[in-house]
């Protein structure tokens, strides 16, 4: 009788173990909202996305806040909320209100090259990697601009390092038109951020404006890659020398409820 009395306690003492564990505030909004690890259903850390289980209503209403990512109980690092019509862009990370992603994700921006990124701090990828909460994404694992006459060809790998199979905008199904709609394209700058080139491809916005269709859609499966290129026209001729470039893989975001 001891022998299963001491048993249950041991098992009783892990159960409340982990329950403690997983309600551990892991995200705060201002001094009042708080979200423990049990609120959140993953973290992407290529698009810095943290998507939510349920739908959290309280997004819609947030114009100007702050918010920090937590570990047991210790400050890790703090951003703002900044509103969508604002003029001018915080120094460090923040997240755009109203947010992008509806009511169930919010994306943390940083719009400063600093390295390391502090979204990546160490701390919270081995705390997200604790609560099997990591989710490594897409990645542009290799890329190449070749300039011809006045065509230039951005050649671009897209890799899924994600554990789970995924799907992505396939560029060889939507066209160059299409696709456009979805990302601002190749931008070029030189050292001095004089932007030397943007894509001049003409988008084509679906109708309506928010639908989609799976055959825009490859599926990537965990650990493979596919190879895209775009070719742009040149109105300015490129003279040689060291640029800056910059090209954001596009998914759906207003498309997706």
């Amino acid at each position: 009788m001891k022998k299963s009395l001491f048993i249950g306690l041991i098992v009783l003492l892990t159960m409340t173990s982990c329950k403690k564990l997983g309600n551990e505030v892991f995200f705060k909004i201002g001094s009042g909202q708080e979200y423990t690890f049990s609120d959140i259903e993953l973290y992407d850390t290529s698009t810095h996305i943290l998507y939510f289980k349920n739908v959290q209503y309280e997004f819609k209403d947030i114009l100007a806040s702050s918010f920090a990512f937590m570990d047991d109980g210790g400050l890790i690092y703090q951003g703002s909320f900044v509103p969508g019509y604002s003029s001018s862009i915080p120094y460090g990370p923040f997240i755009m209100s109203a947010p992008t992603y509806g009511n169930y994700a919010l994306r943390i921006e940083n719009w400063h090259s600093e390295k390391p990124d502090i979204r990546n701090n160490p701390r919270i990828i081995d705390i997200l990697k604790q609560h099997d909460l990591l989710h490594p994404g897409l990645v542009i694992s290799s890329s190449s601009i070749e300039i011809s006459g006045t065509q230039l060809t951005f050649k671009f790998t897209v890799t899924n390092q994600d554990q789970s199979d995924l799907m992505i905008i396939d560029f060889d199904k939507t066209g160059p038109n299409l696709f456009h709609y979805f990302t601002n394209g190749l931008r070029i700058y030189d050292l001095a951020h004089n932007e030397v080139f943007s894509s001049n491809i003409q988008h084509l916005a679906p109708n309506p404006w928010n639908s989609w269709k799976s055959e825009w859609l490859s599926e990537l499966k965990s650990g493979d890659s596919k190879q895209f290129t775009i070719n742009y026209t040149i109105n300015n001729p490129i003279n040689p020398g060291e640029y800056d470039t910059t090209f954001k893989f596009p998914g759906l975001a207003y498309q997706v409820t």
